[in-house]
């Protein structure tokens, strides 16, 4: 039981990232935007993604991005994530908004391979200029579903292990801050540092920090 709890919390704080966009900066003929992020999280890793600002009661942003670590096998371990961003309620540049994304996780070791469908879903609030923001952020990501696939290195050592389907599996907090300045009329560098716990306090990362440095394209289609 303690395996399982501690391959599943580790799945689930792999690639806690999460789109750092400065409402104040998007112009009304820049509904497109490309992102590209790098992050330290249990090793480099880089994320590549894409969004869409909706014109609904509210702004509205719908992203899609994919995850992944760097090293010699870039397919072992990924995550795809598709949701959105909201802003809710502004005041003086003050903003508040929410994220909720769905999710889909594989992370394989020489021990197991993990598949997990879960949620990703936090709040920020901050305050942003045209040309800069600065906010902070409180999050939960949870792993709901996961299957675990055990190789036949553990299967020599624990023969009666299982696979299967577990639910719930793990989750962790995160929280932090992040911010951006912009450069030009397209670009946004952003920076973002922060920390997770996880549900348990016995499942707690080594590590539990992150920091993302990242650029944003911001962008129009001509038949717009």
């Amino acid at each position: 039981m303690k395996y399982l709890i501690t391959i599943l919390a580790m799945m689930s704080v792999s690639f806690s990232y999460a789109q750092n966009i400065n409402w104040s900066s998007i112009q009304e003929d820049q509904k497109h935007l490309s992102y590209l992020n790098f992050a330290y999280d249990f090793g480099v890793t880089t994320q590549v993604g894409y969004g869409r600002q909706l014109d609904l009661f509210r702004p509205f942003l719908l992203t899609a991005d994919y995850s992944f670590p760097m090293g010699k096998n870039l397919v072992d371990d990924f995550k795809v994530r598709l949701g959105g961003q909201v802003s809710i309620y502004e005041l003086n540049n003050f903003t508040f908004s929410a994220k909720l994304l769905g999710l889909f996780r594989r992370h394989q070791t020489n021990f197991v391979s993990m598949a997990s469908f879960g949620t990703e879903m936090s709040a920020l609030l901050g305050y942003y200029k045209p040309t800069w923001h600065i906010a902070g952020e409180f999050g939960f990501d949870k792993s709901i579903l996961t299957r675990l696939k055990h190789m036949e290195l553990i299967r020599e050592n624990f023969p009666a292990i299982s696979d299967g389907w577990f639910i719930p599996s793990g989750g962790h907090f995160f929280y932090g801050l992040q911010g951006s300045k912009t450069i030009g009329n397209r670009f946004d560098l952003s920076l973002r540092v922060g920390a997770t716990n996880a549900q348990s306090k016995e499942e707690d990362a080594l590590l539990p920090y992150y920091a993302q440095l990242g650029l944003v394209y911001k962008f129009s289609l001509k038949r717009e």
